[in-house]
């Protein structure tokens, strides 16, 4: 009886026993799920009772490092999880202009990975993995050797008209930022750097936006664009810049007035040189190699100059200012010495178609005379006595007056047009002009009020006068 309750007994802790282990089997089957682990975004399905994170990932084999990035974190229990994403570190090297950086890490996003480096972005920065651009905020597949290259923009400090701002840019060239930028250019903007110069960090540009502007010349206005901040500037790039003595309104060097106009007045100098001469005379003495009734010049008399140098100015065209500089006497007056001709010389010529012997000829004006007036007073008789008749000539005094007495008394003439004659009366003639009177008879009288010419005829008498004076 005692060995039956013994056995009994036995038997009853036995049962107990298979219905713990069997309970907690099926409380383990209950238990047992279906979970995704995500490595580095690859899936792994693992079938596992696991209460906790850790234990699920040590289940599906998944060996972690300190630095792996595990969502949910590891500690954590699993109730009705079942995605684990697990990002393992890995070993980026990042490229920076001035420096290298080593980083052991599950980061994915290259913006996140530059910030744990200490490198803020800016706009127009530029990364490269192993050489290609990539998106600073997309998430990167990761490869063994991975090399992020850091391409900091160049910053440009742009100021258009007076407006600082702060540009980022990757262009080589000047001109290529701002095309990047959308900054337009007008042909008469200002740039205080050249379009191809290469683009260097923290660069300083200035820009100055072309606007109109009016240059006033005399009556005209000429309108034009510039970007010049001096009146010199606004002028060149008007194609109206100073020129010689020209000046503006404001000065050239001036910055531009407000309402952008500008006045220019054209000025020019002249230098004249002003005279004033003092005449000379002339000595006559005889010239025996010279022909009666011609003047040679022995020795020329020259002018007394006195100088002056004057500058006068004009602005648009009228005189503004005169100033007399200097004097000075150019030359000195000196007197001349003519020659008159007395060398007679016989010569011939044909008048009234008849040739002619004569050593003399003037120009002579002629009138005419007979013996009675027209008052009936009547005088027939001639200084030289012959009877005033067609033939006779009178002629001043002062002609015929000579130290011998005789002079030229009856020197045989010829006059065209009234023929052979000689000089053998007086008169009083026409002061100041060579006269000739020329006498008629009352019936064949004709009248002369003309210029002619008077022949001195063969042969040439021992004493006449140099210089017939009228």
């Amino acid at each position: 009886m005692i060995d039956f309750l013994k056995q009994d007994k036995n038997w009853r802790f036995l049962a107990a026993f298979l219905v713990i282990v069997l309970g907690a089997a099926l409380v383990r089957i209950g238990f047992t799920r279906e979970i995704t682990i995500l490595v580095n975004g690859e899936p792994h399905e693992v079938r596992t009772a696991a209460l906790t994170v850790s234990a699920a990932l040590r289940a599906g084999k998944v060996a972690l490092q300190e630095e792996d990035l595990v969502v949910p974190e590891r500690g954590n229990l699993l109730w009705d999880q079942k995605v684990i994403q697990v990002d393992q570190a890995q070993t980026i090297l990042i490229r920076a202009p001035e420096n290298e950086y080593v980083l052991h890490t599950p980061e994915r996003v290259p913006s996140n990975m530059m910030r744990m480096a200490g490198i803020d972005l800016f706009p127009e920065d530029r990364l490269r993995v192993n050489g290609a651009v990539v998106d600073p905020q997309a998430p990167l597949d990761f490869a063994r050797g991975m090399v992020l290259q850091y391409e900091p923009a160049k910053t440009v400090i742009l100021t258009i008209d007076e407006v600082e701002s702060t540009q980022y840019t990757q262009a080589v060239t000047l001109g290529a930022a701002f095309e990047e930028e959308g900054i337009h250019l007008s042909p008469q903007d200002w740039v205080s750097q050249a379009l191809t110069e290469p683009v260097d960090p923290g660069m300083r540009v200035t820009i100055r936006r072309a606007r109109p502007v009016t240059v006033n010349i005399g009556d005209a206005a000429v309108t034009g664009m510039s970007a010049g901040a001096t009146v010199g500037e606004a002028l060149q790039d008007a194609g109206m810049s100073l020129q010689n003595l020209d000046y503006s309104l404001p000065p050239e060097d001036a910055t531009l007035p407000e309402n952008r106009i500008i006045e220019v007045v054209r000025v020019r100098e002249e230098v004249m040189v002003l005279t004033d001469e003092v005449a000379y005379e002339n000595e006559y003495v005889e010239d025996p190699y010279t022909l009666l009734d011609q003047i040679a010049v022995i020795e020329p008399g020259q002018v007394g100059i006195y100088a002056t140098r004057e500058r006068v100015r004009y602005e648009d065209g009228e005189v503004v200012d005169s100033l007399a500089q200097d004097a000075w006497q150019a030359s000195e007056t000196r007197d001349g010495v003519l020659g008159y001709g007395t060398k007679a010389e016989i010569r011939t010529a044909v008048v009234d178609g008849q040739t002619i012997e004569y050593w003399r000829k003037i120009s002579v004006y002629a009138t005419s005379y007979k013996p009675c007036d027209n008052q009936g007073n009547c005088h027939d008789g001639t200084a030289t006595g012959i009877p005033l008749q067609k033939g006779v000539v009178a002629v001043r005094p002062h002609w015929i007056s000579v130290p011998n007495g005789y002079g030229m008394w009856l020197q045989p003439v010829y006059v065209p047009g009234y023929g052979h004659a000689v000089i053998g009366d007086t008169g009083g003639g026409i002061p100041g002009t060579p006269w000739i009177d020329l006498a008629y008879r009352d019936e064949d009288y004709v009248s002369w009020h003309n210029w002619t010419t008077m022949y001195f005829l063969t042969p040439i008498p021992n004493w006449y006068p140099a210089i017939i004076v009228p």
